[in-house]
């Protein structure tokens, strides 16, 4: 509107696992306009989660365009930054080209390779270096698979890169990947910020064959020029950024000593920041660079909204409605805890922390007659809210007892789920004003990046929080006796995680 100041904005973008966002966010952390499209998930095979890279381009587009025709008339665009999905691979060929499909962070194809790799002398400083316990999901194992099942393609990739180096290179020209994204290939020694020489060793490559390093908090190019004119802005800035769960801390305003942020959305998470590395002496968290010389200590799972969707998908009758996460909220509401004595363990995908079992699967106990489809909905649900609990105390032991615990994600707009976790966590649960948590933790950096005297800490510590979830402490003691039952159940099954695994061959 003419005579209006500027209302200079960040476009942050969010490639996730199901869809990428793009958002216009000021410097007061506020979102003015946003845009999606989302994307498939293929599982082709028994292990195998994979997607298109193109796919993944188009939606990008299609977002950024319906975020620019929501953009105020004053909105003036200071630069782009990005958050991404970590743990992808993709084989790009000589020309630029993918010849290989985006293995996501759920593909656990390579989960016999990560336990060869497990046996091997250096896994113990393996870890230590990068942070990253052997697992089907990092680099290692992934690289592994691929040269044991398709040696000719594994010599033609020329370039192995995440889809966050993928999504860099078509903005700026340039093949670049931020340090945190690079933090989760299983590939960076995260003390010295730089690829690993057991880690390439191991892997069977090269530094040649991995993406130029830059730091989150700065830019990886300026926009191309044709994508400028097509999308109808200025040749502005990129900004790397960084992975989406530690900038979901960020987003969450939890960057103090003693903040934890927990995240359930496809999959879920437990996070704490650190000023130095810091890794466990039993391997149950994983340590991850966020960037501007600070650190990641966390633990994630595989399960999250993703099961619930399984569980629809699967089961057409469950919540078949218009709005099917109120009429889920419903039945798990019409249920007291515990379940009724079912107990799901929720390793549809392989388990992650704490115990690292790519081969993990999913399995219930205690089912009997009485039990109905409500049941499976809280039953998932409470599976999810132990496996986390399991985290958070992994997590406690190596950075410290949380002061005060915020949660993020889609699971934040139910009415039950987060009192679930409460009640199992046993601790008060606070809930940010703004739950688009990765998207704003990219805004900060972008802002910190390319506005003088803007820092993402200052900017992360104004974001209020909307309404604290208390616990219940009856249902905290019944849940304590359910979440020691869940754990020994997973001492039994572990042993037979492999042979059940093989059972789909």
């Amino acid at each position: 509107m003419k005579g209006c100041p500027a209302l200079q904005v960040i476009m942050a973008i969010d490639i996730g696992t199901s869809s990428t966002r793009a958002a216009l966010v000021d410097e007061q952390l506020k979102i003015h306009a946003i845009g999606a499209s989302k994307y498939s998930l293929s599982t082709p095979r028994p292990g195998w989660a994979e997607q298109q890279p193109d796919e993944i381009v188009h939606a990008l587009d299609q977002a950024i365009r319906e975020c620019l025709a929501g953009a105020p008339s004053t909105a003036e665009l200071a630069g782009i930054s990005l958050d991404s999905a970590m743990h992808s691979l993709i084989g790009i060929g000589g020309g630029g080209t993918p010849l290989t499909s985006v293995w996501t962070w759920a593909d656990t194809r390579a989960a016999g390779n990560a336990k060869e790799l497990a046996s091997h002398p250096g896994a113990a400083e393996l870890y230590r270096r990068t942070g990253c316990p052997v697992h089907a999901m990092y680099y290692p194992a992934k690289l592994a698979w691929l040269k044991e099942n398709d040696r000719a393609l594994f010599d033609r990739v020329r370039l192995f890169s995440s889809i966050k180096c993928y999504i860099l290179r078509y903005l700026t020209g340039e093949w670049v990947d931020d340090l945190s994204i690079a933090s989760g290939y299983g590939l960076l020694n995260i003390h010295e910020l730089d690829w690993d020489p057991l880690a390439l060793e191991l892997a069977g490559i090269g530094s040649d064959r991995l993406p130029r390093l830059v730091e989150p908090g700065q830019a990886a190019g300026m926009l191309r020029e044709e994508l400028a004119a097509a999308w109808g802005i200025e040749r502005v800035p990129v900004v790397a950024g960084g992975a989406d769960g530690p900038l979901a801390n960020v987003g969450a305003g939890c960057v103090a000593q003693g903040d934890m942020a927990i995240t359930v959305g496809t999959s879920s998470a437990v996070r704490m920041f650190s000023s130095a590395p810091r890794v466990d002496a039993a391997a149950r968290t994983w340590g991850y660079y966020l960037g501007d010389a600070t650190w990641v200590v966390g633990g994630a799972i595989n399960g999250g909204a993703s099961t619930l969707d399984w569980l629809r998908r699967t089961f057409p009758g469950i919540a078949p409605f218009d709005n099917p996460h109120a009429e889920l909220d419903r039945m798990a509401e019409s249920v007291g805890p515990g379940s009724d004595g079912l107990i799901i363990a929720p390793y549809l995908a392989g388990e992650r922390n704490p115990g690292w079992q790519g081969e993990a699967r999913g399995y219930l106990a205690g089912l009997g007659l009485h039990h109905e489809a409500r049941h499976f909905v809280r039953a998932i649900m409470e599976g999810i809210a132990y496996q986390i609990a399991w985290v958070y105390e992994a997590v406690a032991d190596v950075a410290g007892r949380p002061e005060r615990v915020r949660i993020t994600g889609g699971f934040v707009g139910s009415a039950v789920w987060p009192k679930i976790l409460a009640d199992v966590l046993g601790r008060p649960l606070e809930v940010p004003e703004e739950k688009e948590g990765s998207l704003i933790g990219a805004a900060a950096f972008g802002f910190h990046a390319l506005i003088p005297g803007s820092d993402w800490r200052a900017l992360a510590r104004t974001i209020p929080v909307r309404n604290t979830i208390l616990p219940d402490m009856e249902a905290h003691a019944r849940y304590r006796r359910y979440y020691d039952t869940y754990k020994r159940l997973y001492a039994s099954m572990r042993p037979h995680f492999s042979e059940v695994l093989a059972l789909q061959e």
